[in-house]
């Protein structure tokens, strides 16, 4: 199948378009369990370089669950290697299987250098320990000035 000039032309322009309009992301958290079919298979780790970001600049990520976290309720909590990274926010209540708000958040590093992001998963009010974690497939960022 050929396309027309003008086809092919807005095919470009539209595919340019939804590259300018997807801001960079960041790193994107997804909760796995080991034997929940529910959970799916661990995300593969990248074998891309660390990406490149500035310091003082926020870089968008996202964690999420799709599976797990039924039996009570969980504070989920962000850190980095970099120990003036900020995060807004740092963390995310889980109750139930359901994270409260989007799961959306933002890091700000500020000491030059490779760094890293992890997660911590607390339990609230008796809640029993969850079996799995939170894995990402790219987990390195290499914050350098511009």
């Amino acid at each position: 199948m050929t396309m027309t000039p003008m086809a092919a032309c807005r095919t470009l322009l539209a595919i340019a378009w939804v590259a300018a309009a997807v801001p960079a992301r960041g790193q994107d958290f997804h909760y796995v369990e080991p034997g929940v079919a529910a959970c799916g298979a661990p995300p593969v780790a990248s074998a891309a370089p660390p990406k490149a970001v500035s310091p003082g600049v926020p870089v968008p990520g996202r964690i999420s669950v799709s599976c797990g976290f039924d039996q009570g309720s969980y504070t989920v909590s962000l850190s980095s290697t970099d120990p003036g990274a900020t995060f807004a926010p740092k963390t995310f209540l889980v109750n139930f299987g359901r994270i409260a708000g989007n799961g959306a958040y933002a890091v700000t590093f500020s000491t030059v250098g490779m760094h890293s992001l992890s997660t911590t998963i607390t339990s609230n009010m008796g809640s029993p320990a969850v079996a799995g974690q939170f894995v990402s497939p790219a987990n390195r960022f290499n914050v350098v000035n511009r």
